[in-house]
């Protein structure tokens, strides 16, 4: 397999895991608008980026740059449960 073709199968795996990833949001979002609790959780948000931005290193990656990537997947993320 070329290096393109596996940089292919590893954006159609990112993409499928993005879903993944976006379907439990919205089972979660369910979960908050019938229990009353807001759609945005800063601290919860806070501790995923310090949690990934510590996998990013230990990964040998830019934390600041895969956080910035990761803040994307949380506005997406939190618009699919229902707040912006």
């Amino acid at each position: 397999m070329g290096l393109r073709k596996k940089i292919d199968t590893i954006d159609e795996s990112l993409v499928i895991l993005l879903k993944d990833r976006i379907d439990l949001c919205k089972s979660i979002g369910k979960i908050k608008k019938e229990t009353g609790l807001a759609v945005k959780d800063l601290r919860r948000e806070d501790a995923v980026y310090v949690h990934i931005m510590a996998k990013a290193l230990e990964a040998d990656l830019d934390p600041q740059k895969v956080e910035a990537i990761f803040k994307q997947i949380i506005a997406l993320s939190v618009s699919v449960q229902g707040a912006e």
